[in-house]
């Protein structure tokens, strides 16, 4: 899964540098910057429900669908295991969460000008203006706090893989 949540990241991180770097239009880069920078959002969130799954003994493996917040919620279950579970970073990754599950609940709207039956715009709750660099800033800002949660769930994961190991070759030798 890593390849996947990091790539996402890179690609959106290049996009937005090559925007930055030739003072292109930004609305040629928003929505594909947005759509990339969810879709990691998306990622790191099963990548962390699936790794805390597979710690609390588990089958490995994530809820499907889209929904942030569903996402979220099964995610937090294992992230405030990592540190204090009232810490107010939680509080600010929730609302930014809440934020693009609000302008994007299905995950198409950043892909597609209109919503599914072809009706009205896909993305009604979309500020009319867009900072790249306010988005970008803020998206790094979240990708790091997801990669330290799955950085510090993945060393959790192999000392318990570990810790197994030895104890099924201890039992083995006996």
């Amino acid at each position: 899964m890593a390849g996947y949540v990091e790539g996402y990241r890179r690609a959106a991180t290049a996009l937005y540098d090559h925007a930055a770097s030739t003072g292109s239009s930004p609305d040629y880069f928003v929505f594909p910057i947005a759509f990339l920078w969810r879709h990691h959002l998306e990622l790191a969130l099963k990548d962390i429900i699936s790794i805390g799954r597979t710690l609390e003994g588990e089958p490995r493996g994530f809820p499907a669908g889209h929904r942030l917040l569903d996402l979220w919620a099964a995610a937090r279950e294992h992230i405030v295991k990592c540190g204090d579970p009232a810490a107010p970073e939680l509080t600010n990754v929730e609302e930014n969460i809440r934020e693009f599950e609000n302008i994007d609940p299905w995950a198409d709207g950043f892909r597609y000008p209109l919503n599914r039956d072809q009706t009205a715009r896909s993305l009604p709750n979309a500020p009319d203006y867009v900072n790249l660099r306010v988005l970008h800033e803020g998206m790094e800002a979240l990708a790091n706090f997801f990669s330290g949660v799955r950085s510090e769930l993945g060393v959790r994961l192999d000392y318990k893989l570990e810790m197994e190991a030895e104890m099924r070759a201890a039992y083995d030798g006996e």
